[in-house]
C-alpha cells in the first residue's frame, strides 16, 4: 500500500498577473493536506468524502463519465496515459482520498484543493506502480489533467503543491501545449516555453492567514479579466505587476522587510485598479476589515488568490507579531486560520 500527502497553497503575490503566460507569482505550500492511499484491489475504484466511482480499462486507459469528481478522474486518466507511454501494464487498485482543505461544513478555504487532488492522485498511482517521477514531469501531468477537463489555471497552485515551501513561478505558454496535445511524448520530453519554477530560500517571516467565511470560484473571476485583453491599461497592469512581483522576490531573498511590506501595498493598489476595470469585487467587506486591522498594527495585508472570498494574508516578522494580529482579527469578528508554510523537507 502507498500512503502520501500533498499540501495546499496560498498565493502571496502575483495571483492575477500570473494568469498570463510569462508572468510570475510567489506562492507557498501550507500545512493542510490532501491524503491519498493506493492499494491493490479486485476492482479499480476511487472513494473520498465527496463520493465514489469505479472504472474499466479500454486499451489500458480508464473510461469515465465526467459527471462528478472530475479532477480525480482526469488525474487517473492522465496517470494511465503516462503508464502506457512508459510501457507499464496497469495493476488493479483502489484509491482512498481524504482532504483537510475544506472546513467541517465542506466550505473550501481556497487552498487549491482541486490542484492538490490532481497532484496527489497522479503521484499515488505512479508510486504504486514503482515509478519515481521528477517534480517537473509531475507538474506537466497535472497541467494535462486540467486540460483534459477544461479547468485550466495558471498552474501556480500545482507548482506549490508539488515543490512545497516558497515557490517563484512563471506561467508556461498554454498555446504551445494545446498545439501538441495529441503528442504526449513531445509534451513530456520537451521543455515548456516560458515555464519557470524556482524554490526560494525560506525567509524568516511568518505567514498570517484570515478566512473570509466565503468560498469563491477562481475561474469565474479570472475569466472576467480576459475581457481586458488587448487594452493598453491591462498591458500596463501586467508590466507593473511583473515589476512588483520581482522586486518582492528580491526583497524576500535579502530579508528586506520594509520593501516586502511596500510591495504588498503596491500590489494591493494594482488589484484595486483591476477591480474597477474588470468590474469585479476582489476586496469584500471582511477583507477590507482584515486589511484595515493589519494596517492599524503596522502590518501590510492583501487578498490571496481570486479575492472576494477565500483567504487574505499578511507577512510579519515573528510569532509574537503573528499572535498579536490573529488576536486582533478574532476580536474584530474575523476568522484567523492556524496555517504555516510547509516544505517536503519537514516530513522527516
Amino acid at each position: 500500500m502507498i500512503s502520501l500527502k500533498v499540501p495546499g497553497k496560498l498565493f502571496i503575490i502575483g495571483e492575477y498577473s500570473v494568469t498570463k503566460p510569462g508572468n510570475e507569482a510567489i506562492i507557498v505550500a501550507v500545512d493542510k493536506f490532501i491524503h491519498v492511499r493506493v492499494k491493490a484491489d479486485e476492482d479499480n475504484q476511487f472513494s473520498s468524502e465527496m463520493g465514489h466511482f469505479k472504472w474499466m480499462l479500454s486499451d489500458e486507459l480508464p473510461v469515465f463519465v465526467y459527471d462528478n469528481l472530475t479532477h480525480a478522474k482526469a488525474a487517473i486518466y492522465i496517470a494511465h496515459r503516462y503508464l502506457k507511454y512508459k510501457g507499464i501494464t496497469p495493476q488493479t487498485y483502489s484509491i482512498q482520498l481524504f482532504s483537510e482543505l475544506t472546513s467541517k461544513d465542506n466550505i473550501k478555504y481556497g487552498l487549491g484543493s482541486s490542484g492538490a487532488v490532481i497532484v496527489a492522485v497522479i503521484k499515488g498511482i505512479l508510486k504504486f506502480h514503482d515509478i519515481e517521477i521528477s517534480k517537473i514531469d509531475l507538474f506537466k501531468l497535472s497541467v494535462l489533467s486540467q486540460i483534459e477537463i477544461s479547468d485550466i489555471t495558471s498552474g501556480g497552485e500545482l507548482a506549490a503543491s508539488i515543490f512545497g515551501g516558497w515557490v517563484f513561478y512563471q506561467r508556461y505558454d498554454l498555446i504551445w501545449i494545446l498545439n501538441r496535445k495529441g503528442h504526449f511524448d513531445e509534451v513530456m520530453e520537451m521543455p515548456w516555453p516560458l515555464l519557470k519554477i524556482d524554490k526560494l530560500k525560506k525567509p524568516y517571516l511568518k505567514l498570517v492567514v484570515c478566512f473570509s467565511g466565503v468560498s469563491q470560484s477562481t475561474k469565474v473571476y479570472t475569466e472576467k479579466t480576459t475581457n481586458l485583453n488587448g487594452s493598453s491599461w491591462y498591458a500596463n497592469f501586467l508590466n507593473k505587476t511583473k515589476l512588483i512581483v520581482n522586486q518582492f522576490k528580491e526583497a524576500l531573498i535579502r530579508s528586506d522587510y520594509y520593501t516586502i511590506k511596500y510591495m504588498i501595498d503596491l500590489y494591493r493598489q494594482m488589484l484595486s485598479e483591476l477591480e474597477q476595470h474588470a468590474e469585479i469585487k476582489i476586496e469584500s467587506e471582511p477583507f477590507k476589515k482584515m486589511i484595515q486591522i493589519a494596517n492599524d498594527y503596522g502590518y501590510s495585508a492583501k487578498t490571496s488568490g481570486a479575492g472576494f472570498g477565500d483567504c487574505g494574508i499578511a507577512l510579519v516578522k515573528n510569532d509574537i507579531d503573528k499572535q498579536t494580529l490573529q488576536d486582533a482579527w478574532i476580536k474584530g469578528g474575523l476568522i484567523a486560520l492556524e496555517l504555516k508554510v510547509w516544505d517536503y523537507d519537514e516530513q522527516k
